[in-house]
């Protein structure tokens, strides 16, 4: 999946994070129709071997139509070299407030001449469901296409975005709504705070000018349909965590309400 070719032009693409170190759940989660799953390592306490083996179940469960982006824990060349190395669409930076920083992650997550990753991609074709996957048309075609994406969620990273987001091989932004609230001295996942609003607009301005897809996680319809008018085009909506936790109280609420109309 050219993820960063796809995002931005047509509908927006939706997708759902992946925290639960299980492969058989990032299986489902990937049959479920998502564009795009995120495997959480930053906020999940998921190794490089549980992150490889859910990318390759989720190109199974997608039949290849679901790319998997890795969120690392931070900015170190072992996590981009691992999360890379498994497959994924694309590798996701937390907290990056500075050029400076984007630029490292380039250097770690590209190859020469535009950066310096290392090559010995052995786990990457599995995630490539065609009979002609192998190390080498992994380095001459999917490679090329990696989707590098940093995250702005603070208001150092909002000040400095111009620049972040012009660094060349970024190929995209996604906005961590919680943490650059909290940067701000605002609290919840949301808000129309003018501050607020104004960094998100400033955020989606400069992707629209530079060329680059902007997404965010939305975490209602409410805030997915004002996100979408802003002209983000990549969505988190939903979480293996947040389903579950949803399913498992909806069928007990059900069940709890046949006991009460049963007078059991």
């Amino acid at each position: 999946m050219l993820f960063t070719r796809r995002a931005g032009k047509g509908p927006p693409l939706l997708g759902a994070y992946l925290s639960i170190e299980s492969a058989y759940s990032a299986h489902v989660m990937g049959r479920a129709g998502f564009d795009w799953l995120l495997i959480d390592m930053e906020h999940s306490p998921l190794s490089a071997r549980d992150a490889t083996a859910m990318v390759h179940a989720v190109a199974v469960g997608s039949r290849g139509s679901c790319g998997s982006l890795v969120r690392i824990p931070a900015l170190g060349v072992e996590w981009v070299k691992w999360a890379l190395d498994s497959g994924a669409a694309g590798v996701v930076a937390p907290m990056v407030q500075t050029k400076a920083e984007a630029e490292q992650l380039v250097r770690f997550a590209a190859y020469p001449p535009l950066g310096q990753r290392s090559f010995g991609p052995f786990n990457a074709p599995w995630a490539d469901l065609s009979p002609d996957s192998s190390m080498a048309k992994y380095f001459s075609t999917t490679s090329k296409d990696v989707a590098i994406i940093v995250m702005i969620e603070s208001l150092a990273g909002v000040n400095e975005a111009d620049a972040i987001m012009s660094t060349t091989g970024i190929g995209g932004v996604f906005v961590g709504p919680v943490d650059l609230r909290l940067s701000m001295g605002l609290q919840g996942a949301d808000g129309q705070e003018p501050e607020y609003v104004q960094a998100l607009e400033k955020i989606v301005r400069i992707g629209k000018r530079v060329g680059i897809p902007v997404g965010i996680f939305s975490a209602s319809p409410e805030s997915l349909k004002v996100h979408l008018a802003m002209g983000f085009s990549f969505v988190l909506v939903s979480g293996d965590a947040m389903a579950l936790t949803n399913g498992v109280q909806s069928a007990m609420d059900v069940s709890r309400q046949v006991v009460r109309e049963l007078k059991l």
